[in-house]
């Protein structure tokens, strides 16, 4: 129970038993009053009708006796008045029933009333003649006795209730402090450090307050200072300090875990070799040097990044660079090789490079059989070949036979279009487990692939067209409708729950968003348990606000949400702090290095340390083998994915 319904609850007792002290108080003063009252007005009445009748009685005119008795009985509140006359022993009395109207029976059952009698002696001189007696009615009494009581009541009744309300808006302003400080604590709780500017103006109020935004400074400054040893470690280990892109280690580590990779498809791998860094680094001095190589990594990552957000780029050493794009045919990787060698002729007259002399690019497209040797023999043959053809030129070779090279890029357009309408997509499902001793099952994340001719491509090979395309939002929309579907139709809710991965095509899209929101909105709460959704690391630092819009929209249908591919990018990680996902997939790389050297080791640890400090479940992806499981349950993961956890099966 809230501390304010307490003292509500405290205000109301209290003020109920004031209510029945003074009304008891009060009803046994009225009560007495009102006896004391009746016995004087009876005792008096008694007194003045015998002096009244004293002469008609020595008279014994009892017609006049009888007519005072009717006038004091009609002028006053009595239930009898009687004489007694002693020359005939005989009285003469007016009585009326006692009616009560105007007061409830249970009323004057409660209450007793104790109806006073007064009597006085009829005299002329020495003579006695007789004697009057008057009793007084309790009508008069009850009545008095309601009127009052009720009236009480409800000024009691009516002051309470305004005591009541005026009493929770002054409470609820009073504690609006204390309400404040409870948002900021489950806010620290979840690494979301929000500080009062506005300080109540109750001392003890402000004192806690001024501690918790003390408190809340503190574990700000400790947790940006987790954040910035983290991004040095990550760029002491994998990042380039002239060109700011990866190094040889970066690249090797994201080249090791994607050649592994079961599900790859059509792939580009690009070098590029700089010309005459040496004579520029001689003649002009290492400044020049730096400039130029700073210049080439600006473009290069430009133009890539405009094309694939996860590609890998790098400077293997001097003056080769290295760039794996994932997902592209030879037509699309031809166009980026152009792109690159255009823009980095804007550095000839602008004198960044040494002549005009810049650079040559050799690349090749690849199939998903091709090893990673293979490709690094296949590209660094691309460039010799490129630097044979002379100055700023390149050389694309065509590595992809059979049927991936008769698939053009409108061909593509029709299919997919062709299962979105048809939903003529495969789905698969692999899980996501606990590393704790039952292997409960976290979840199980959903994979889409089509078949076409005979031959199946699974999502890594078409989700990059679907984009390109402007098909990404009905692909997702597709996937998540079978999905709700097969949940459906498998009628538990003990099961584990599926995940799905968005494109960032669909909620960039305000009509997709609206149409998730109302899909959700229509599904019941246990159902809803049932689903997971899952954004890329890349996709939310491109995207940042539309990323939060969709972790909100499902937050609001208590809809779990997750980041994949996270430490792929070089990034502060402070983005979490505003999305707060429910977990974070650690990219593949960062599971190889588990098993790797103790410096990667070390790095593994603290990267995972620093989610979990979040209270974000860290899930380590791409697990192969028995010894990497074994050595990543010692971390502060909680889940794990991959090939030895468990295998995608049909859904």
């Amino acid at each position: 129970m809230t501390l304010f319904r307490q003292l509500m609850m405290t205000i109301v007792v209290i003020f109920s038993v004031i209510l029945v002290v003074v009304m008891g108080i009060n009803f046994n003063t009225t009560k007495g009053y009102l006896i004391n009252q009746l016995e004087s007005t009876t005792q008096d009445s008694a007194t003045s009708l015998s002096m009244t009748v004293s002469d008609f009685m020595a008279k014994e005119d009892y017609a006049s006796v009888d007519s005072a008795i009717n006038a004091v009985f009609d002028s006053g509140y009595f239930s009898e008045v009687r004489i007694h006359v002693y020359a005939t022993d005989k009285d003469i009395v007016r009585a009326n029933e006692t009616k009560i109207n105007g007061v409830p029976q249970w009323f004057i059952k409660l209450i007793s009333f104790d109806v006073p009698q007064a009597n006085a002696v009829i005299s002329s001189g020495w003579n006695e003649l007789g004697q009057v007696y008057i009793t007084g009615s309790a009508g008069y009494g009850y009545y008095q006795l309601w009127e009052a009581s009720r009236d009480l009541l409800l000024s009691f009744v009516i002051i309470g209730v305004m005591t009541i309300l005026f009493g929770s808006v002054a409470l609820r302003y009073l504690f609006k402090p204390l309400a404040e400080v409870e948002k900021q604590a489950e806010a620290i709780q979840q690494r979301q450090f929000i500080k009062m500017d506005k300080l109540p103006k109750t001392r003890e109020l402000k004192s806690v307050v001024q501690s918790m935004n003390r408190l809340t400074e503190k574990l700000e400054k400790d947790f940006d200072a987790e954040a910035e040893t983290v991004q040095w470690l990550q760029a002491k280990a994998f990042k380039d300090p002239v060109s700011g892109l990866g190094n040889r280690h970066f690249f090797e580590s994201q080249a090791k875990s994607y050649f592994a990779s079961n599900d790859r498809t059509m792939d580009g791998l690009m070098l590029v070799n700089l010309s005459d860094l040496g004579k520029l680094n001689n003649e002009r001095g290492y400044e020049a040097a730096d400039m130029f190589i700073r210049a080439s990594a600006q473009i290069m990552a430009e133009k890539v990044q405009s094309v694939a957000s996860s590609a890998s780029i790098a400077r293997l050493s001097g003056a080769d660079f290295i760039i794996l794009i994932p997902n592209i045919d030879q037509a699309r990787l031809q166009r980026v090789v152009d792109d690159i060698l255009d823009g980095l002729m804007t550095l000839i007259p602008n004198q960044i490079s040494y002549g005009d002399a810049v650079a040559n690019i050799g690349a090749v497209s690849l199939s998903g059989k091709v090893s990673r040797s293979n490709a690094m023999a296949q590209a660094d043959a691309a460039l010799r070949e490129a630097k044979a053809n002379g100055t700023n030129t390149s050389r694309v070779f065509d590595a992809i036979t059979g049927q991936e090279t008769a698939i053009g890029r409108q061909a593509w357009k029709e299919i997919l279009e062709r299962a979105i309408a048809n939903k003529a997509f495969l789905l698969r499902k692999q899980k996501v487990v606990f590393f704790e001793e039952d292997k409960k099952v976290m979840h199980e994340e959903v994979f889409a692939s089509l078949e076409h001719e005979g031959k199946q491509y699974h999502a890594g090979y078409f989700i990059g067209l679907a984009e390109q395309f402007d098909l990404g939002d009905q692909l997702d929309k597709v996937v998540i409708l079978r999905v709700i579907e097969f949940i459906r139709r498998r009628k538990s809710t003990d099961l584990p729950a599926l995940a799905i991965n968005l494109a960032a095509s669909s909620y960039s899209k305000p009509e997709f968003m609206t149409w998730l929101d109302h899909t959700l909105q229509g599904l019941d709460s246990a159902l809803r348990h049932q689903l997971v959704f899952e954004v890329t690391e890349q996709n939310v630092l491109a995207a940042e606000e539309q990323v939060f819009v969709l972790s909100q929209l499902l937050r609001k249908h208590d809809v779990r949400f997750g980041v994949d591919n996270v430490g792929k990018q070089f990034t502060t990680f402070h983005y979490l702090q505003q999305l707060m996902p429910d977990y974070v997939k650690v990219d593949p790389s960062y599971t190889k290095m588990a098993t790797g050297k103790e410096s990667e080791s070390f790095f593994m640890h603290i990267l995972c340390k620093m989610f979990s400090s979040l209270n974000i479940q860290v899930v380590a992806t791409g697990i192969e083998s028995e010894q990497q499981l074994s050595r990543l349950a010692k971390f502060d993961i909680a889940a794990g994915q991959g090939f030895v956890v468990d295998r995608a099966q049909d859904m």
